[in-house]
């Protein structure tokens, strides 16, 4: 299936949600401040504030989801980065594995960024993803796990297998959250485009762990805390960003 479908299909998807009625849909904006020069001075010049829009909309067919990223790291804390994320779950007729429902998956990620004042800039390369998804509770949590193939857009095209696997959970009558979202998958060591006569692959994941307590209708206060391996530099280091805020759900 062709990348540029997979994207035309998520976008569709997008606007069936828009055009649909009344939303049921979970919307968050969390004011983060990442604290990653604390923890790694020498490799991070600067702390930072994030603003992440989150949109989760389940309906009986499938669940869209969005993630919207803005990191603050330019000149005068100017926008540095944006990322986004998009993802829709299509449910397979009468299909079921353990009982349970099972979906279609699509994805997309993508973003752009500047560095040195913005002197210079940059692509976090489009990334479509297919592949089938399922929903599931263990004690109380909500689970999510797909299994994917992922099509990054580096000058030599990459097709790679991704996993994703999500768990949630509330305590004490819904005022606590605990979250852990991960991402993983293989990336070619040379994304340069050049043909090499062995091109490896490493294994890139991110894990997304994420605590919120709701002392106010519509506010909590929480730590999120980013854990990454070949994601921002292929290094084959554990880079560790965490941080605290505020969150405010419409």
């Amino acid at each position: 299936m062709s990348p540029k479908f997979i994207l035309a299909g998520t976008l569709l998807a997008v606007l069936a949600l828009l055009t649909s009625g009344p939303s049921r849909a979970d919307v968050n904006v969390d004011l983060l401040y990442d604290l990653r020069h604390t923890i790694d001075p020498h490799d991070h010049a600067n702390n930072f504030p994030v603003v992440e829009l989150k949109l989760f909309y389940p309906r009986s067919w499938g669940s869209f989801l969005m993630k919207e990223e803005i990191d603050l790291d330019g000149s005068n804390h100017n926008v540095s980065q944006t990322y986004t994320e998009l993802s829709q779950s299509i449910k397979l007729g009468k299909a079921t594995l353990w009982g349970a429902p099972l979906f279609a998956h699509l994805g997309y990620s993508g973003g752009l960024g500047v560095f040195g004042n913005a002197s210079g800039g940059f692509y976090t390369p489009n990334a479509v993803n297919v592949g089938l998804e399922y929903a599931f509770e263990v004690r109380k949590a909500f689970c999510n796990a797909s299994l994917a193939v992922r099509h990054t857009s580096f000058a030599k095209p990459s097709y790679d297998p991704m996993l994703t696997l999500y768990a949630g959970r509330y305590f004490f009558k819904y005022k606590l959250l605990v979250a852990n979202s991960l991402e993983a998958w293989t990336t070619p060591s040379n994304q340069s485009g050049g043909s090499t006569q062995h091109d490896a692959r490493l294994s890139s994941w991110e894990l997304e762990s994420e605590v919120w307590y709701k002392f106010a209708k519509d506010f909590s206060v929480g730590t999120y805390i980013r854990t990454t391996r070949n994601v921002y530099a292929l290094s084959n280091r554990w880079l560790v960003f965490p941080s605290v805020g505020v969150r405010y759900a419409f």
